[in-house]
């Protein structure tokens, strides 16, 4: 989306919005897990000049605040999706599905920039802490024609961001795809994210990525399912991959690194004899299919977005998470 089309969609929603409550602020951020993201400093000033300035970045947040809410007042689902990229896509736009065009609308607090020292000929992005609601957020953007937002998790309980190492003038250290300086490398933090969620700590994930709720628990409650499914007559699947996205990652003050990632995941249900049930679909997975249970199969497929912290030398711990149903079927 040009210039003019982000003009537009401002022009579009203005009216709605002045006649609304605003919900979207400057809130005060909530203190520890925010701050813990921005307290590291690296001694030396690099000589390279920043593809993205700290003063872009802000204002690229700030535009992308704004719109996204007047576009959620106005109901605007093809718009929004003109906000975001990669995985977000699918994301907004079952976000609004899912509500008859009548998303959530979001409180932001005071958001502090992770802006990386990049070449201005290399892929351009940045990342954003942030404060959302009673959340704490950690998005990142993407430049191709524009700004558009490209990934987004919600800090777990209980956990905190690390300190990501930055230098005199404020700017991060991007942690290569292929950097053998951590404990996993970014680029297969995905796939070994996805093999642990399969299969439990038995995989080749063992040791590499931390027990917890959306890895090790995942695959356990993806075996329940499968014996409870087995008792009624069907059978009951759920497939991890790596998306086709961008994996950002930042280096942290320890020396190992913040990487933000994406998985899809597919579930299916199949009748196998004939005295079977119907297939029942999840609640929150009925605006995608239309019925709330089926004959002989569903297949349901969720995009989810991660941050996990990679540490030199010990397993990688998932720290945020945000996904949804993006579409589904059934027969």
């Amino acid at each position: 989306m040009r210039a003019y089309g982000r003009r537009r969609m401002l022009a579009l929603a203005a009216g709605l919005l002045a006649a609304a409550t605003a919900c979207s602020g400057s809130g005060e951020p909530s203190s520890s897990p925010v701050a813990a993201a921005t307290t590291a400093a690296a001694p030396t000033t690099p000589s390279v000049a920043p593809g993205v300035s700290l003063s872009e970045a802000a204002n690229a947040f700030s535009e992308y605040v704004v719109t996204d809410d007047m576009l959620r007042v106005a109901g605007s689902r093809r718009f929004a999706r003109d906000l975001n990229r990669d995985g977000r896509t699918d994301l907004v736009t079952a976000e609004f599905a899912s509500t008859g065009d009548r998303p959530v609308r979001y409180t932001w607090g005071t958001p502090t920039f992770l802006v990386p020292r990049l070449r201005p000929d290399e892929p351009l992005w940045f990342s954003v802490v942030v404060p959302r609601d009673n959340r704490t957020a950690v998005l990142t953007f993407a430049k191709g024609t524009d700004w558009r937002l490209s990934a987004l998790a919600l800090l777990l309980p209980g956990q905190r961001l690390p300190e990501v190492k930055l230098d005199t003038a404020g700017y991060a250290e991007v942690v290569g795809s292929e950097d053998k300086g951590v404990q996993i490398s970014p680029r297969y933090i995905a796939p070994l994210h996805a093999t642990i969620a399969e299969r439990g700590p038995a995989g080749i994930a063992a040791g590499l990525i931390a027990a917890g709720p959306y890895t090790t628990e995942t695959a356990a409650e993806i075996a329940d399912n499968r014996t409870a499914a087995k008792k009624d007559g069907f059978t009951y699947d759920s497939i991890f991959s790596a998306a086709d996205y961008p994996v950002y990652a930042l280096r942290t003050a320890d020396g190992g690194a913040l990487v933000q990632y994406s998985l899809l995941r597919t579930t299916s249900m199949n009748s196998v004899i004939s005295v079977s049930p119907f297939l029942p679909v999840p609640p929150e997975g009925r605006w995608a299919l239309t019925r709330e249970q089926y004959r002989d199969n569903i297949k349901i497929f969720e995009t989810q977005q991660y941050v996990a912290t990679v540490p030199p030398a010990s397993a990688a711990t998932v720290i945020a998470y945000d996904g949804a149903i993006t579409k589904g079927s059934g027969l």
